[in-house]
């Protein structure tokens, strides 16, 4: 059974920028362009009328910019999922507050708007159950924009296994095995990620609390290891870092060894 096309709005103050996305738009039948607004509180004001189910949200605007007009929209119509699309990809880690389905960058890339709209589909189909139950888990998974080597990637945290600093770099462990050198510092990804429950167990790591299966001691008590779930590595844990983990290890079900 065919899909229902993505009923979209395109939100830009620049009107040939605009056209050049509505025309790249018409280029997938999974998208129904409705309506095109060129600032915010236009957009804010019709919003209920528009009965629209994806922004293609230019970044700088007159008025509000992108992230105020998101902030509105996740807070007054949930439902609906956003792209963020600017000439400036630097706004990107900005972008994670929001959930956004993706970011892509002007000139748009094709097939990177085609990855883009595959999500945004996963995403809106599989609340009105057009997608499977693993399907819907997975969409509600936690999306950030990264600023890593090669430039930004829209990073599921779930599949972030810990952060390591190895000598001047920041590796962002991935399943599969698959590491991203971070152009952030620790205290920066601490603070990116501290909303997701990721936890700076150590000077040169951070962990996401849901994924430790349990902490170790070693040495007669002297230090301490935290074991993952879904890694074979052992993650050392500050001593002054002890007492406020296993605080907050106590929320999840789980003790010490």
């Amino acid at each position: 059974m065919a899909l229902v096309p993505i009923r979209t709005v395109v939100v830009d103050d620049d009107h040939r920028s605009a056209e050049a996305t509505i025309a790249l738009l018409k280029n997938f039948p999974a998208v129904e362009v409705i309506d095109y607004v060129d600032n915010s509180p236009e957009l804010m004001s019709r919003l209920p009328e528009m009965d629209a189910e994806l922004l293609v949200l230019d970044i700088e605007m007159p008025y509000n910019d992108g992230m105020n007009v998101a902030s509105f929209v996740k807070k007054k119509h949930p439902k609906i999922e956003i792209i963020f699309c600017t000439g400036h990809a630097y706004f990107a880690a900005d972008c994670y507050d929001f959930e956004p389905v993706d970011f892509v960058t002007k000139p748009i890339n094709t097939a990177r708007l085609q990855r883009a709209i595959e999500r945004a589909q996963k995403k809106l189909r599989n609340t009105i159950g057009e997608f499977s139950d693993e399907k819907k888990n997975e969409s509600k998974s936690k999306k950030i924009g990264i600023n890593v080597e090669g430039g930004y990637q829209i990073i599921d945290v779930d599949n972030i296994l810990y952060i390591e600093k190895k000598g001047r770099k920041i590796y962002i462990n991935t399943k599969g095995k698959n590491s991203l050198v971070s152009k952030y510092n620790l205290t920066q990804l601490e603070e990116i990620l501290s909303p997701h429950d990721f936890f700076r167990c150590h000077q040169s790591f951070i962990v996401p609390m849901k994924k430790i299966r349990y902490v170790k001691n070693n040495q007669f008590g002297k230090t301490y290891s935290i074991i993952l779930k879904e890694s074979y590595d052992e993650i050392p844990l500050s001593r002054g870092k002890h007492a406020e983990i296993k605080e907050k290890l106590e929320q999840y079900g789980i003790k010490f060894v």
